[in-house]
């Protein structure tokens, strides 16, 4: 039977601590902002239904109380006509003289004949009234026989200031037209009493006609619409599909956006309208927004700090792992490099206390005492080089900082190597700046690190190869010394190794013409004592460029 083969599944990758850290703030802070954006648009919503409920409870009490105003005054108009029709006008007049009409709401009362032509005024000094409107008198002949009309806003012949005509039919004894009685109102009788309306600091209560005329309006701001036409409001078209209801638009008098409750005056050609701006209703919600928001904005820094705090810990605990790794594996690495040459020495010591060879192998005798010596000596740099380093890294390696020239510290340094770079054919030469320039640096430390640094060069290049030292200026006079070979150079690996003390030796295996790894580790760490840098350029199979940057 064919076996079956068995299913592969992808590897699925986990996320790492950063990741993960950094997508739950950012969700974290995603929740907080949303359920900001929830809140306050709830709180909006809710305040802009309590606003259009008072608008539309303010325009019922106010559209109520404009029907009694009205009526009033009709009541006025009707018992003026009743009496004219009795007694003539001498009769009429007496409801003005005897001060049986509202005077605070009443301006004056006028009187005109069939044709038009002025009959009585009361209590104004002037010029008669004229009676501009030709379509008062044939409205009160035909269709507004038994009507009271509200007219257009027109100036008053005596005051210049706009008036209101509400008018009704006189008939004479046998019931033909005798002309009209008006009783002139000024609007800012209404427009005061709305003002009062508490709508907002920008609201408005408006009296329009179903002639699209403003008869009234009042505003906090005392802007005066009365005789604005209202035709392009979106009132006629949604009080075309119901009598009461709500609108949005800006207003067509000041162009603030607001929303308006309407509905019609009780017996009369007109329509109440109550706006609420939209400014008002955010500023409702403006103060508890601001608290939500300051809200927000906390725990969004608290969430912040909580993710700051857990990556700061994590990585120091990456840090503290790798130190321990790093202490693990150098305490690997200076055992192998230890126990190597003092194996050598107790083998060889050995040997020669043993007499191994009989008493007569002198030469050979001689020889591993050389070995042994060799070493001792190799052993002594090696425990030098360790103690240097750990003075280094502990900030206790004393620098006698002075004016040093690094062209002839790199001279006395190819010098020194002169005889390992005979023994590979290996040209060393030196590129010198144009000018002499010194550096402040400690002499001793600048020549050990032209001396690791060379004699690295020296054990990667092969036969026959280059190194060349270059002595330069930098951007703010900053000294500048390179190393280049032309060597095997390093991948990235052995880059990141080359830091680490013992990093080019396995604790385990030995690599034939490497050293023990100190060199660029001191050097690393005598530069930035110096308050300089060190960069290492390489790539396998084309050399390394090593370059040491002092401080200015």
């Amino acid at each position: 039977m064919p076996r079956l083969p068995i299913p592969r599944f992808p590897a699925v990758r986990i996320p790492s601590f950063r990741t993960g850290i950094l997508t739950a703030a950012v969700l974290a802070l995603a929740g907080i902002w949303a359920g900001y954006a929830l809140m306050a648009s709830s709180m909006l919503e809710t305040q802009t239904q309590e606003a259009l409920a008072n608008a539309e409870a303010t325009a019922r009490a106010y559209e109520s109380s404009t029907s009694r105003t009205l009526h009033d005054v009709d009541t006025t108009l009707r018992s003026f006509a009743e009496r004219f029709a009795d007694g003539g006008l001498a009769r009429a007049r007496r409801i003005v003289d005897d001060g049986l009409c509202d005077t605070a709401l009443i301006h004056h009362v006028s009187v005109f004949g069939p044709d038009g032509a002025q009959l009585f005024r009361s209590g104004i000094i002037g010029p008669p009234d004229r009676l501009d409107d030709d379509g008062l008198l044939a409205f009160h002949r035909g269709e507004g026989r038994g009507l009271m009309k509200v007219g257009t806003p027109f100036a008053g012949s005596a005051t210049g200031q706009p008036l209101l005509r509400l008018s009704r039919r006189l008939e004479d004894a046998a019931g033909g037209f005798a002309g009209v009685v008006i009783a002139n109102i000024d609007p800012d009788y209404l427009s005061g009493f709305y003002r009062q309306a508490d709508v907002g600091r920008n609201g408005v209560v408006t009296l329009i006609g179903l002639d699209r005329i403003i008869r009234a309006r009042g505003s906090k701001d005392g802007r005066n619409a009365v005789g604005l036409d209202g035709s392009a409001s979106a009132l006629w078209e949604t009080a075309r599909r119901s009598p009461t209801g709500v609108f949005w638009q800006d207003s067509i008098a000041d162009h603030v956006r607001r929303a308006y409750a309407y509905r019609p005056v009780e017996g009369y050609p007109l329509i109440l309208v109550v706006g609420v701006a939209v400014k008002d209703i955010d500023a409702a919600v403006a103060g508890f927004r601001g608290q939500m928001r300051i809200i927000a904005a906390l725990l969004s820094i608290s969430v912040l700090l909580v993710a700051a705090l857990l990556l700061v810990q994590h990585r120091n605990a990456e840090r503290l792992a790798e130190a321990l790794a790093v202490n693990r594996d150098f305490l690997a690495r200076v055992s192998h490099e230890l126990r190597t040459p003092l194996n050598a020495i107790i083998g060889f010591s050995e040997i020669i206390k043993d007499r191994m060879f009989g008493p007569d192998a002198g030469d050979r005798y001689a020889d591993y005492a050389g070995d042994i010596h060799a070493s001792g000596r190799h052993l002594l740099t090696l425990i030098d080089d360790i103690l240097d380093l750990s003075r280094l890294q502990a900030g206790k390696f004393a620098l006698l900082m002075e004016e040093v020239d690094p062209v002839a510290a790199a001279e006395w340094a190819i010098r020194i190597v002169t005889p390992q770079a005979e023994q590979k054919s290996i040209r060393l030469e030196i590129n010198r700046p144009p000018a002499p320039a010194l550096v402040r640096a400690d002499e001793r430390a600048l020549k050990q690190m032209l001396l690791n640094l060379l004699g690295n060069a020296l054990k990667f290049t092969p036969e026959n190869g280059r190194v060349l030292v270059s002595v330069g200026r930098g951007v703010h006079g900053r000294c500048i010394i390179r190393v280049t070979d032309n060597g095997i150079g390093m991948t990235a690996e052995e880059l990141r190794q080359a830091s680490i003390p013992f990093g080019q030796t396995s604790a385990l295996t030995t690599h034939p013409g490497r050293g023990t790894g100190l060199g660029l580790p001191i050097v690393k760490s005598l530069i930035e004592a110096h308050g300089g840098s060190l960069r290492i350029d390489s790539r396998p199979g084309q050399g390394s460029q090593i370059t040491l940057e002092f401080a200015a």
